[in-house]
């Protein structure tokens, strides 16, 4: 009993430490996921970003090809 007693609180330090790194580990995990969905996340959203970039960047092409045509049908351009 008094063994207990006299290391009584180096039991109670390595409990806690076991404690802790047992919450510190799930947190690790939480992290992690959290870390790899947010990386899903981007990638779809940099895919996205590009399909609307290039859906822009056609409606530009034909916005150019129209005033093209609305300038050469107004005739030659007076000074």
């Amino acid at each position: 009993m008094d063994t207990i007693r006299e290391w009584w609180g180096a039991i109670m330090a390595a409990t806690g430490l076991g404690i802790w790194l047992v919450r510190l580990e799930g947190s690790s995990k939480t992290a992690l996921r959290e870390v790899a969905r947010l990386e899903k996340q981007l990638d779809a959203d940099r895919q996205a970003i590009s399909e609307t970039r290039k859906e822009q960047n056609e409606m530009l092409r034909e916005m150019r090809a129209d005033i093209k045509r609305l300038l050469e049908r107004s005739g030659p351009a007076r000074d």
